[in-house]
């Protein structure tokens, strides 16, 4: 029988992160297509037993490593070596995140197998009637080119990363898994050694490296001091880096580095907000990559809201003032919460 299994992607090593409930739901759907059996694999660092068996899977394998060992790549391709061994060299797909410890060791393990490898995947579907015949979608050249992969039904055992960008669904409960905790001891042969980890300030954060990137645009010209400290306001909740378009940059409103679009900077953010932008053909083509977009401006037939997922027709002022709060509110609730 074939195996479709979800490595859980793990927050600091001690939180379920919210990409688990996309990637359940993404590889559920592989394993109702052969009726494949469903399981987990979880390294962490911390994690309680009674979230484990809040997992809605029909098996989930846990290995808890040190905090410092929880860093390293090459402890989770070690942990994910032993419990391999304990499943007995089955067949069938393991399923990642695309995100960056994840992709390391999907990307290490299958070099380690001499397997298949497919990064950052948006799309897998059964072909013909035979077990293990799979097809998966990816894009390339920010979305312009969309390719299909036909995966070799030789390969007993796949590494599929999926795009984190269509990794989002919601919390799911199933019946009480069969959970089974595996020992092991980390032997750090190559002596890495993790030392800390840290948030770049918003200083240091580059329109080009930054998951969420504000652009303002001729829209917010002569505006006061006020009403500049509320888009500052919202930059510093979202550490988000402040770029714009070539007009703000003409106005003096951003620095000549941060202009973005075609006489500028690419950006492939997962979240672009835009503030007083029409949308210009040039600028647009700068945020080609940009997963989404989200457009203030009160002129309605504005380019800018052709490409957004979220518009707001009117004053930046107001816009601004309710996205702020918005955001303060989820912040104040995951706090309470945390």
């Amino acid at each position: 029988m074939n195996h479709i299994i979800c490595y859980v992607p793990i927050q600091s090593g001690k939180v379920i992160n919210e990409k688990t409930w996309g990637l359940y739901h993404f590889a559920k759907k592989i394993a109702q297509l052969e009726h494949s059996r469903f399981l987990a694999i979880v390294v962490h660092s911390g994690l309680e037993e009674k979230t484990l068996l809040e997992l809605p899977f029909d098996e989930v394998y846990h290995v808890k490593l040190e905090e410092e060992q929880w860093h390293l790549v090459e402890a989770h391709i070690q942990a994910f070596e032993r419990i391999y061994q304990e499943l007995s060299a089955i067949q069938g797909m393991c399923l990642f995140s695309s995100g960056y410890l994840y992709h390391d060791i999907a990307t290490s393990l299958s070099d380690k197998h001499k397997s298949d490898i497919s990064i950052k995947v948006l799309e897998v579907k059964q072909i013909g009637d035979g077990p293990k015949n799979y097809m998966v979608r990816r894009s390339l050249y920010n979305e312009k080119i969309q390719e299909w992969i036909t995966l070799s039904p030789e390969i007993n055992f796949q590494y599929v990363t999926i795009d984190q960008a269509i990794l989002y669904g919601e919390k799911e409960n199933g019946q009480r898994p069969r959970l089974k905790g595996i020992h092991f001891k980390f032997e750090n042969d190559r002596k890495i050694k993790f030392v800390k980890s840290s948030k770049m300030s918003l200083e240091e954060l580059k329109i080009t490296e930054a998951r969420c990137v504000i652009g303002i645009g001729r829209g917010v010209s002569g505006c006061n001091q006020e009403e500049l400290n509320l888009i500052m306001k919202l930059a510093e909740i979202l550490n988000a880096p402040i770029g714009g378009s070539k007009v703000a940059d003409e106005l003096g409103l951003i620095p000549r580095e941060n202009r973005i679009g075609a006489s500028g900077s690419n950006i492939e953010a997962d979240i672009y907000i835009a503030i007083g932008i029409s949308g210009s053909t040039q600028h647009l083509e700068g945020i080609r990559g940009v997963k989404n977009v989200i457009a203030i401006n009160d002129d309605a037939s504005a380019p800018i809201f052709n490409r957004c997922d979220i518009g707001i027709v009117g004053d930046f002022r107001e816009g601004v003032k309710m996205l702020v709060e918005s955001f303060e509110m989820e912040r104040r609730y995951q706090e309470a919460y945390a």
